[in-house]
């Protein structure tokens, strides 16, 4: 039996069996803890599981220690499956550690990666393990979630430069007082951007750039280093050579060798970037020097810090010469451009192009008030290399306008003589019309050269305005001259225009005018343009919403990533509660048995299911509003509800801590359609039957028999509760963001317990919990009703009676010991239930001398099963347990591994399961292989004492939602 567990890094100390812990280190406030068998501990470091829980334990006022149930997995910053104890007094209560939304984006949205590249969204789905995305602050993170979802109503957002993004309401863009929502932005409103686009990423053709044949001069000890470092064979898709393009580029125009020595020369800032990719590729680069220098130009003496960056290795200093370097003095050198560059894509030749025009072009300048010059690159060669330098120079040229940047004609400039001998200095520009030069600010641009990078995305953004603004008055021009020959007088055709002045309609519609019309009077020179807009270090721009329109229902998508920041950009902007309940009957599976397919239409025709769509009963605001007040109180008096459905759930059905008036508009819109619906996901509605009753007492008492029928219901508040968590972690982060500043992630934010945020949400998620009991009675409802038109007796006497109901993701003020003492606190249970054990005041009365019911559903393959509280769960779990079998797998990889029509069949054919769902997908992402092992996790939980096992149960027909 092993006594550590080593994650990654991460060691955790098995305290006992099936109980690992992570001691307290640096920030953390208490240790962290998972309660798992080894094969379980195995899966649950698959991800960012762990690493999430030890965040966790940064929150103010946790007690104890943060803790992981046997089936946990990744969440957003906090692992689904987790649960904390956090002071009511002193701590905090965190959204996060809830649950909350995820918003989506159109399909074709661009999203942008690392090294310059660019893909739709939805062709993302197969491959986002294995990218990374570039987030609000300008660098890249690990895509860890990617969501597909249906048809959802989607707006157009246009900014004054004419760039376009469509998203959901609810998609949040960062603007410069942070996220804020699609639904609250307006026309005038200001968002932030990436200018910076790239090329659209292509596939490299798979071929060998450099081998062990490439060095055969060279030490076999120095080949072994490249070995070691997977750089021979170095091949066209090795993610090394994206960043050596990059240094090759840059070296070639202001790096030199000295011995064994590869320098770097550039601004602080710039070789700080060049040292990270120095250090991507395996070697370990110097940190920055900095010395005064004298040089004398022409007579012209003058000073200026230097600064620098190395790498000892001979290694690199081979590898980057094979790749195209030049390896002695430059000015007296035949090299040329790498021939390897003509077949790589356009993204990977824009690697190289930036880099190298990064050190050697000039910065964006403007000619006159409104026009740039032409940004140029000088290059000297001795005039016995002239036809080298020459060739080299056409080949750039070449370069770009095969990526689509036009240039000028190739100069030789001046012929003169120096030290080292005749030289000849060529120099060719980039023509500077407005389109060619914002597609080479923002397709190529400046690599490790910032500030140039900056003023050229001011530049582009400048020409983008400039362009739209032209393109504007052309279609007013066209529309004008439209109107006079169609008869209207030309002083009625200016009073349709009243922002434009009269001499340009009349122009218009005169002087037959040839060309585009200039920018109006009243538009800003690029100076007073560069000055009144700002441009942050990660390369954020503001820019000014021009429109925001409907454009119907598309499908749409999503993106998690794992930097703390949790935006990315795409098309570039920067962008960024449920439980169960159990239903027992009277019937026997024999009752069941040959019945099954029209038990399941009837079902999936009652109980509406899927993203989006409506649910049981019509309702307004004012009916959410009452569910949210009263929760199944309002169900009793509506004839949903029988006074023993209350007895046998979770507070009675109703959280009396809860304010309507704390719930957004928003909020209560999204619920009023959904009320009484299963949702997506992996919320499902499953017939069951009783296999095995392993606590015969306790089963008498929850009503369980061997072969009986029960009825399992897993569903929440829909996007109501969603909406909620959302809108208050957007609050948080505005209000509380010195408390932001000490957790090492956003997605934790969390407001101080007796603020009037903490409070505020408290009864808004009240509300919510309220709102997702009664959807869930609805469901019932429907079912009872379902029952009686099957089985042509009425419900009572099929004997549907609820069995327990009880919320997975929920904080909850309860009463704990902790250090000998008792103290209120919020225990977070996101992906959790609660276990509580006979005795406790909270446990219904039905229920009190036996334990609470916890219900764990499995997949729809493997069964699921009924437990009650373990006399162990208060002093390890704070009462709770796990709520499920828990992912193995993201739903996107388990739509490429599984076949939705062929799970279908197979669990009828082999298992005599009956499923049906809104589509072949909703099967194969919820398919029994995505998901742990049930009987493991639940075995964890029995012997642990925190949940023990009464019944088991195995599916007969299953509404997907």
């Amino acid at each position: 039996m092993t006594e550590t567990f080593d994650a990654d890094g991460m060691v955790l100390e098995r305290v006992r069996e099936h109980v690992w812990e992570l001691p307290r280190e640096g920030e953390m406030r208490v240790p962290a803890r998972v309660l798992a068998s080894e094969p379980l501990l195995e899966e649950i470091a698959g991800d960012l599981t762990l690493t999430q829980l030890r965040n966790t334990t940064h929150l103010p006022g946790i007690r104890k220690y943060a803790i992981c149930m046997p089936d946990g997995h990744q969440g957003y910053g906090f692992p689904v499956g987790g649960v904390a104890g956090i002071d009511a007094e002193t701590g905090c209560i965190s959204p996060g550690a809830v649950g909350y939304d995820i918003n989506c984006l159109t399909g074709d949205t661009e999203v942008q990666l690392e090294f310059g590249r660019r893909l739709p969204i939805r062709e993302l789905h197969d491959r986002f393990e294995r990218e990374r995305a570039v987030v609000g602050e300008g660098v890249s993170s690990p895509i860890r979630l990617f969501t597909e979802s249906g048809a959802q109503p989607v707006y157009e957002l246009e900014t004054v430069t004419g760039c376009v993004i469509e998203a959901t309401a609810e998609h949040e863009f960062m603007t410069p007082g942070g996220l804020v929502p699609l639904r609250n932005l307006s026309p005038g409103d200001t968002v932030c951007r990436h200018p910076f686009e790239g090329f659209e990423d292509e596939q490299p053709p798979e071929f060998v750039v450099l081998d062990e044949d490439d060095f055969t001069d060279e030490d076999p000890q120095l080949v072994q280093v490249l070995r070691e470092r997977d750089l021979l064979p170095l091949t066209s898709t090795n993610d090394a050579l994206n960043h050596l393009l990059s240094l090759v580029g840059y070296h070639t125009g202001d790096g030199s060798f000295s011995g064994p020595q590869t320098w770097f020369y550039g601004a602080r800032e710039d070789l700080e970037s060049i040292r990270a990719d120095i250090a991507a590729v395996g070697f370990t680069p110097s940190r920055v020097y900095e010395r005064e220098r004298t040089h004398d130009i022409d007579g012209n003496a003058f000073e200026r810090t230097e600064y620098s960056v190395k790498s000892g290795s001979n290694a690199l200093k081979q590898l980057l010469i094979r790749l195209g370097a030049p390896a002695g003095r430059k000015v007296d050198s035949t090299f040329t451009i790498p021939p390897y560059l003509e077949r790589l894509t356009d993204w990977q030749r824009a690697l190289y192009l930036s880099a190298f025009l990064g050190a050697e072009m000039s910065a964006p300048a403007a000619l006159s008030a409104k026009n740039f010059y032409a940004p140029a690159v000088s290059h000297n060669r001795l005039a016995d290399h002239e036809d080298a330098g020459a060739r080299f120079m056409r080949d750039l040229m070449r370069l770009l306008e095969g990526l689509g940047i036009e240039t000028n004609a190739l100069e030789h400039v001046e012929r003169r003589d120096t030290r080292a001998g005749e030289t000849v200095r060529f120099r060719f520009g980039v023509k500077n019309d407005s389109r060619n030069l914002i597609a080479l600010f923002t397709k190529i641009g400046y690599r490790y050269a910032a500030e140039k990078q900056r003023r050229g995305l001011l530049a582009a953004q400048y020409l983008k305005l400039k362009e739209w603004t032209i393109e504007a008055r052309a279609r007013i021009a066209q529309e004008a001259r439209t109107l006079a020959d169609g008869g209207l007088a030309p002083k009625d055709v200016k009073q349709r225009f009243p922002e434009i002045n009269d001499r340009f309609i009349e122009r218009s519609l005169y002087s037959g005018r040839k060309g585009r019309p200039r920018p109006g009077a009243g538009f800003p020179d690029f100076e007073t343009f560069r000055h009144e807009t700002s441009i942050r270090e990660d390369m954020r721009i503001e820019v000014e919403v021009a429109s925001i329109r409907e454009v119907g229902t598309k499908p749409v998508y999503d993106i998690g990533v794992e930097h703390d920041a949790h935006t990315f950009v795409a098309n570039g902007f920067v962008v960024s509660n449920c439980g169960v309940r159990m239903v027992k009957t009277d019937l026997t599976y024999d009752d069941v048995r040959g019945r099954e397919q029209e038990l399941v239409d009837a079902l999936f025709d009652a109980i509406p299911s899927g993203l989006g769509r409506g649910g049981v009963v019509e309702s307004s605001v004012e009916t959410v509003e009452a569910i949210l007040d009263r929760g199944l109180d309002w169900a009793l008096e509506a004839g949903y509800a029988v006074e023993a459905d209350l007895e046998h759930c979770e507070d009675e059905g109703v959280r009396r801590e809860s304010d309507p008036s704390k719930v957004s508009e928003e909020a209560k819109q999204r619920g009023k359609a959904q009320i009484g619906s299963l949702g997506s996901g992996n919320h499902f509605l499953e017939v069951q039957r009783v296999t095995d009753v392993y606590l015969d007492d306790v089963a008498d008492a929850f009503g369980l028999e061997p072969d009986g029928i029960v009825v399992l219901i897993h569903c929440g508040s829909r996007g109501l509760g969603h909406q909620i968590c959302t809108d208050y972690l957007r609050k948080i982060e505005r209000t509380h963001p010195d408390l932001l500043a000490q957790l090492p992630d956003r997605e934790l934010a969390a407001a101080p317990a007796g603020s009037r945020l903490a409070e505020d949400y408290y009864v808004a998620m009240g509300a919510a919990i309220n709102f997702a009991w009664v959807n869930r009675q609805l469901v019932m409802h429907g079912v009872r009703r379902t029952f009686e038109q099957v089985f042509d007796q009425d419900w009572e006497t099929l004997g549907l009676d609820l069995l327990y109901d009880v919320a997975h993701n929920i904080a909850k003020k309860e009463v704990h010991v902790v250090d000998g003492e008792e103290r209120e606190l919020y225990v977070h249970r996101k992906g959790a239930t609660r276990a509580f054990p006979a005795g406790r005041p909270e446990v219904p009365r039905a229920y009190r001398d036996v334990g609470q019911p916890i219900i764990i559903p499995g997949s729809m393959g493997s069964g699921s099963y009924v437990l009650r509280g373990g006399a162990a769960s208060l002093d390890l779990t704070f009462g709770s347990t796990a709520h499920g079998a828990g992912r193995l797998m993201s739903r996107t990889r388990a739509k490429r591994e599984f076949w939705g029509e062929d799970v279908r069949d197979e669990l009828r054919e082999g298992q005599q399961i009956f499923v049906k769902a809104q589509s072949g997908a909703s099967i194969a992402e919820e398919a029994p292989g995505v998901y742990k092992d049930v009987d493991e996790v639940v075995r964890v939980s029995d012997e642990l004492g925190i949940g023990d096992k009464v019944a088991r149960t195995f599916p007969v027909v299953n509404v997907k939602g």
